[in-house]
């Protein structure tokens, strides 16, 4: 229904668009998702499973509401306006592509950028703008005034005047920032800080590059929920996406609304719907009854603020008999929409239900750049970011305020907009009058806030006590009961979790499951106990970053730093074991599966997790043909790259082996590899390089641009020709490890993580190696710590010419089957492949940067746009997606072959060391396997002997 208002009325022209084939009536200036819900309907699209999903926080963070718009997929029916005409489908429909790249970004310099244009945003806008500084402003919502001000949507008009002090002091915010100066820009999605004075945007579909003398992340809070089932569900949504609906559009989604929480919003978001002639029947607050033992917290918020105290009480009052204390959400009942909500022994009918379980800090853009953070536990628990009393963080160019910091209510937050104006305003040499009034302020509403949430105060959240059919990741559908058959599994931390389920992989970045799962795994979360930042902050569409770049020559030389997050720290007893493994990646999980089929004793250690460094962050490509830069483009003068051309195919086969041994589905097949050509000296490349691939025993040929695309209709036209290499494939490398270390574990062998090996040396006849957690004895070492395998080799006196390179890699959201084998490009870096989840995998040896302080590899701006132009040259409907996850992986870099074998003088001593990890590792394991086993190599070796450097 349309909410009604004295002093509102809908202004906007009528539209009729359509909605999977039904015309439905809108208002211009209203959001898809608001003119479907004033039209009951609340179901918009299907996730992966066929499950039924709709509009969930409608501030365009859950990514539920995604519909295609005139063929163009994945648009937030939240975020995007409504117009005569357009069409709107809930699946996404085929429509022709072109590859043509984008304009390279935008640059623009200013003396401020402030991300968020809520009332921390506005204010300090506002005060440096009156005091001459250039400030833009940007934000990612069609208008100004956030999710607090919610203003009121071009659809409809009020007098202001009349209206309530929200409405009015978010108008009059918005419309002084503006005339002080300052450069507002909605409808700009900010994607990544990759660093204080490189901010990178989308903005009206162009990408723009902001050069900041000084940076203000207010990013504001977004809401978070129980974690119970049906919570998923159309129909179920926020009570901010609620509120949005209500106060903004003047629409009301349903017929019989419950809204379940806790906290004031609850209470505000009820009487407004009342107020509007919507059916609210039932507010049910996870808090007890405000009793005689609150009157010091009374006391505290009526002596702080006692307008907002009053205004509190008047809510209250307005709801009684509708207002159930000390009542949480259980359980949400129905099918294609929600139809009930039972709380206890209470439930209620109901076609709506709105959640609200406290606020997380949008942290994402300061915690990618490396600002310190603390987990602060209240609700599922929020990364709060450390400022000092003017908002500036550990890095003195950044400043975080408001709700994106830490939660603390719109008064606070503008309170600190104007005492972080002043504090820049003062780094660029401006005059500003000292902001006294700004400090008593914060301090009031910092009083009143804690006095409030004393009353407000709810029972703690239980991660044990989530049901096991309650959905914990949104986005990949895993259930917590799911999670905890992976703990038990040995999967105990959110890293290893991500990896084995997917959880937080998603386009909503696991803003709303990382801190459930964080907690389901460890009872104290640290700094770095969610999942790593990485960009892009929020889904970033590919066309926008199409922008061809410099292809590179030559991997970094550097021995890269330990990398590990702390783990468990307590001493374990010594050890003896006949063969220690020192590296927990693919190559020694693989040597400790073939040594338990030999019946050899072995323990692997690993300084982190299992499969969480190279071996977790790898594109899962079944190389068989070199790649271009193998060959000729970069290669070194000793390139030995030839030499592993046997090792790929019988690696492979080994793989289809693991796979039915272990009898898990490792999405792993031999769809076979194409390397595009475009030019007639990309031809004459291929020639060469295929005629070196069949001395070898490759099989490879050339084919022409009719057998390519009778192979691949999707590749882009610009391809005249490619080389076809029937024997290549894919894997999923977040499976295969774990299948593997699963199987090595049942077979006998153990792993030891999070022990840091700080010595290695001769006593005897046997090794003792120190750790972190204690001493091992074993008769031999096995050196498969991939990049840091030189600084184990050190460890043991001799030094081996390994180094690390960090390489990036770029994932896109699902999309429906396209490409079925492996890409990859002459004279170009890519490799690229479609995933058994629809996503692709973009790839092939970009490279990255180091992130030291938050031990990451970290993406660069310039290798994510070459890598996507390339991408999207070779099959141009990559450009109508967007990417979800960018990373950077650590890559080993030799002489292009591995190093097998026994190091000369250390009798015991083996390095398993390879620059082709994923594809090589079973059959370098298993050579290394026959060796301590005493018996001749299934292939010869001698090409990867330690001595052919000399």
């Amino acid at each position: 229904m349309r909410l009604k208002h004295p002093d509102m009325r809908p202004t906007g022209s009528p539209v009729r668009f359509g909605f999977d084939g039904r015309q439905i009536e809108a208002l211009e200036g209203e959001t898809i998702a608001a003119a479907l819900a004033a039209s009951d309907i609340v179901a918009v699209r299907q996730a992966r499973s066929g499950a039924s999903r709709g509009p969930f926080c409608g501030m365009g963070v859950c990514f539920d509401c995604l519909v295609t718009v005139d063929g163009r997929p994945s648009q937030r029916a939240c975020l995007t306006k409504v117009s005569t005409g357009m069409d709107v489908r809930s699946s996404p429909t085929a429509a022709a592509s072109t590859a043509e790249p984008a304009r390279p970004a935008e640059e623009i310099a200013c003396d401020v950028l402030v991300v968020g244009a809520g009332p921390a945003g506005l204010s300090a806008a506002r005060s440096l703008a009156l005091v001459g500084a250039d400030v833009v402003v940007l934000d990612e919502r069609l208008h100004p005034g956030g999710q607090f001000f919610k203003p009121l949507a071009p659809s409809h008009q009020a007098e202001i005047s009349t209206l309530d002090s929200q409405f009015r002091d978010g108008a009059v915010l918005a419309q002084s920032t503006s005339r002080a100066g300052a450069r507002i820009v909605n409808e700009a999605t900010v994607w990544a800080a990759f660093s204080a004075q490189e901010v990178a945007a989308v903005v009206a579909g162009q990408s723009t590059l902001y050069r900041p003398k000084r940076l203000v992340l207010a990013t504001g809070a977004y809401e978070q929920s129980p974690t119970i089932p049906g919570w998923t569900l159309p129909g179920v949504m926020t009570v901010g996406g609620l509120q949005t609906l209500a106060r903004s559009y003047r629409v009301a989604p349903g017929q019989r609304i419950v809204i379940a929480g806790n906290g004031p919003l609850c209470l505000q978001t009820a009487v407004e719907l009342l107020d509007g002639g919507a059916d609210v029947v039932g507010v049910l607050e996870a808090a007890p009854r405000p009793g005689f033992g609150q009157w010091q917290a009374l006391a505290s918020a009526a002596l702080a603020d006692p307008f907002l105290m009053i205004d509190g009480l008047s809510l209250a009052a307005r709801l009684a008999g509708k207002l159930h204390w000390g009542r949480r959400a259980a359980r949400l009942v129905g099918d294609e929409r929600v139809r009930a909500i039972e709380a206890g022994d209470l439930s209620f009918d109901a076609d709506i239900v709105a959640l609200n379980y406290g606020f997380a800090s949008s942290s994402e853009l300061a915690r990618s750049l490396g600002c310190a953070h603390r987990f602060v536990p209240r609700g599922n628990g929020s990364m709060e970011t450390l400022t000092d009393g003017n908002g500036r963080t550990s890095l003195a160019e950044v400043f975080a305020i408001g709700d994106g910091a830490r939660f603390g209510g719109a008064h606070a937050a503008m309170a600190q907009g104007a005492l972080a104006a002043a504090a820049i305003a003062s780094d660029l040499g401006l005059k500003i009058a000292e902001p006294r009034e700004a400090r008593r302020t914060q301090r009031r509403a910092a009083r009143f806030q804690a006095a409030l949430w004393q009353m407000f105060e709810a029972p703690p959240i239980d991660p044990d006590a989530i049901d096991d059919s309650a959905v914990v990741c949104r986005c990949e559908e895993v259930t917590a009961g799911d999670l905890r058959r992976l703990i038990a599994a040995g999967h105990d931390s959110p890293a290893s979790l991500k990896r084995a389920a997917r959880v937080g992989m998603g386009r909503c970045q696991g803003r709303y499951c990382a801190s459930v799962v964080a907690r389901m795994t460890t009872a104290e979360v640290g700094e770095f106990g969610l999942f790593a930042p990485r960009p892009p902050a929020k889904p970033v569409p590919i066309r926008a970053l199409t922008v061809e770049q410099p292809e590179w020559t030559g991997h970094k030389d550097f021995v890269p730093p330990d990398m590990a997050r702390p783990r468990e720290t307590e001493p374990l007893p010594a050890e003896t074991v006949d063969t220690l493994v020192i590296g927990g990646g693919v190559a020694g999980s693989c040597l400790a599966y073939w040594l338990a089929h030999e019946g050899i004793e072995a323990m692997v250690v690993e300084r982190d997790d299992v499969n969480l460094q190279a071996s977790g962050a790898n594109a899962g490509s079944l190389h068989v043909q070199l790649l271009a830069f193998d060959f000729a483009l970069g290669a070194p003068p000793n390139n030995r790259a030839a030499d592993t051309l046997p090792l790929g195919p019988a690696s492979v086969a080994l793989w289809a082996d693991i796979q039915r041994d272990t009898g898990q589905d490792l999405e792993m097949k031999v769809c076979g590899g194409l390397m595009l050509a475009e030019s007639e000296r990309d031809i004459e490349f291929l020639k060469g390089k295929i005629a070196l691939e069949k001395s070898r025993g490759i099989d490879a040929e050339l084919i022409g641009a009719n057998e390519l695309r009778a192979l691949e209709p999707c590749i882009g036209d610009i391809a005249i020709a490619a080389e076809w290499c029937p024997g290549e494939g894919k894997i999923n490398p977040l499976k295969g490890t774990y299948a593997v270390v699963a199987k090595a574990k049942a077979l006998g062998a153990r792993f030891r993580r999070g022990s840091n090996v700080l010595a290695i040396e001769r006593d005897g006849g046997r090794w003792k190696v120190s750790t972190s957690r204690g001493e091992i004895r074993a008769r031999r070492v096995v050196n498969t710590a991939g990049p840091w395998a030189a600084e184990v080799a050190r460890l043991a006196g001799v030094e081996i010419p390994v180094r690390g390179a960090p390489l990036q890699m770029v994932v896109t959201e699902p999309t429906a089957p396209t490409l079925s084998r492996l890409v990859a490009y002459a004279h170009r870096h890519l490799t690229l492949k479609q995933m058994a989840s629809g996503a692709f995998m973009i790839g092939g040896g970009w490279t990255a940067g180091l992130d030291e302080q938050n031990r990451l590899s970290r993406a660069l701006r310039p290798s994510v746009e070459g890598n996507l132009w390339i991408a999207s040259r070779a099959v141009p409907a990559l450009a109508d997606l967007h990417a979800i996850r960018i990373w950077a992986g650590m890559n080993v870099n030799i002489d292009r072959a591995p190093i097998l074998g026994e190091m000369p003088g250390l009798p015991g001593f083996y390095n398993c060391v390879s620059s082709n990890g994923y594809t090589l590792a079973p059959v370098l394991s298993r050579l290394t396997a026959e060796m301590l086993a005493g018996r001749s190599t299934s292939l010869p070796v001698e090409a990867y002997s330690i001595r052919r450097f000399g």
